[in-house]
């Protein structure tokens, strides 16, 4: 090798991508916004507080540990407690059969929706960003770290909740494609073109 060549390239596994770096941001959005919504939302799909839940509960400790809250713990505990709950409640739903959700399903906002029962469930969540936001800067008065953690749950929140829209939208896209070539191949067969 000369001394003044490039190093070599890194292995393709060892190179960022976008995608990747797109399902990190997915999973961390989530993961803060699964610490937070088991507070207001109900009827949990299977998966829905699986991976973000488990990796939220060490964000919690986390934040805790590096900011000296005590009462960060006392939340933990809290939302340990209402975790549990929302999954009893989901097994239930499940061997009831009553609600059919999709697995991931990341909860119904029934806090928001019974204020504001007019708003769809998309706006709904979006209001209970804003809500969180809200709740956040008034403990934030009393216990700092606390209040800024629920604060951050405004782009938690409403981050995981628009690539949830996107995706649904650009698979309804999708379906909407699939549908026009279905059409057409079916008007060339008619017409015997092929």
């Amino acid at each position: 090798m000369f001394p003044h060549s490039p190093p070599p390239d890194p292995p393709p596994g060892d190179r960022l991508t976008m995608e990747a770096g797109f399902n990190w941001l997915n999973l961390a959005v989530n993961a803060h916004a699964s610490t937070l919504t088991p507070l207001s939302r109900t009827d949990f799909g299977s998966e829905g507080l699986g991976m973000p839940g488990f990796i939220g509960m060490f964000m919690i400790l986390g934040w805790g540990s590096y900011f000296h809250c005590y009462p960060m713990f006392i939340y933990f505990v809290i939302w340990m407690g209402v975790l549990l709950c929302q999954r009893v409640k989901t097994f239930i739903n499940w061997r009831r059969g009553t609600i059919i959700v999709h697995s991931r399903y990341n909860g119904y906002p029934w806090i928001v929706r019974r204020f504001f029962p007019r708003l769809s469930e998309p706006n709904a969540k979006a209001v209970e960003a804003f809500a969180f936001f809200g709740i956040g800067g008034v403990i934030a008065q009393f216990i700092p770290p606390l209040g800024w953690y629920f604060m951050l749950g405004l782009p938690s929140i409403l981050v995981s909740e628009a690539i949830i829209v996107e995706t649904t939208r650009r698979r309804l896209q999708a379906m909407r494609d699939a549908e026009a070539e279905q059409r057409y191949l079916a008007e060339m067969y008619k017409r015997g073109r092929f």
